[in-house]
């Protein structure tokens, strides 16, 4: 039954989220932005629609004594690049500034660095500015909720898949409604043979985004590990129909393929 070991054990090609930006308002929304707030606004507006033109525009701002906010446009600008070694640095360097200064939205900062080492592939530094970002004790619901699903993934790519785990049921405490957290804790769980809670969290993702190719595609795989043939071909056909030229879309085809090919065998 078994015709791709890829398969049994593939995730979902979830793409890394995209670095947020930190709200420049004032803490208190009643006081007006300062100048250098709505400078950071406009800077971050122009990483998303011109880069290159923001990492000289956030170069040129640090050097005028524009402190961590230029430097987390900056990082933000590379992040748009996906150059995440540079943006890295750059939310890193931010985030120990704003630290020094006592910022009140230096975890958001850390957060960010940590989102970045991810993408760039250091789960280990991942995990330490991650970690920071906990540390400051301002993160609540959500935002908590997506550092610990960080961290997880963190894990995830450094195979302690028991940490992962010990993560994941924090991102469901705190962050209920991200479908990504299910889908992502589903598959762990159909990683470690764990059929019965990765059916279970994959329902809470359906439940939660009903026309995501990525959970259409992971129920499939986790139908075929249980050996529901049947449920695993809708699943994927459900994936393709979503969206045909998405990255799980894609994979769902070549495993469709393959299970024709193994039946006509």
């Amino acid at each position: 039954m078994l015709f791709s070991l890829a398969l049994a054990l593939a995730a979902p090609n979830v793409a890394v989220p995209p670095i947020p930006t930190v709200p420049a308002e004032s803490v208190d929304p009643s006081v007006p932005m300062t100048m250098t707030e709505v400078r950071f606004n406009e800077c971050v507006d122009l990483a998303v629609d011109d880069p290159a033109s923001a990492i000289v525009e956030a170069n040129r701002w640090r050097i005028e004594g524009g402190g961590f906010l230029a430097r987390h446009c900056l990082g933000f600008a590379y992040a748009e690049q996906f150059n995440w070694d540079a943006a890295t640095t750059s939310f890193v360097e931010a985030a120990r500034e704003a630290e020094i200064a006592k910022y009140p939205r230096t975890a958001n900062f850390w957060a960010q660095a940590g989102n970045a080492a991810l993408a760039g592939d250091q789960p280990d530094k991942a995990i330490e500015y991650l970690n920071a970002a906990l540390v400051q004790g301002t993160l609540v619901g959500l935002q908590k909720g997506e550092v610990h699903l960080d961290r997880a993934r963190a894990y995830v790519a450094l195979n302690n898949y028991d940490a992962a785990g010990e993560e994941f049921i924090l991102v469901h405490e705190l962050a209920p409604q991200d479908p990504l957290g299910w889908l992502l804790s589903a598959t762990l769980a159909r990683r470690m043979d764990d059929l019965e809670r990765a059916k279970a969290d994959i329902q809470v993702a359906a439940n939660l985004a009903a026309r995501d190719p990525a959970v259409a595609l992971e129920a499939g795989n986790i139908a075929y590990a249980g050996g529901d043939l049947v449920e695993a071909k809708s699943n994927w056909e459900k994936a393709v129909e979503m969206d045909p030229e998405s990255q799980p879309a894609k994979a769902a085809k070549k495993y469709l393929a393959q299970l024709v090919t193994s039946v006509s065998e």
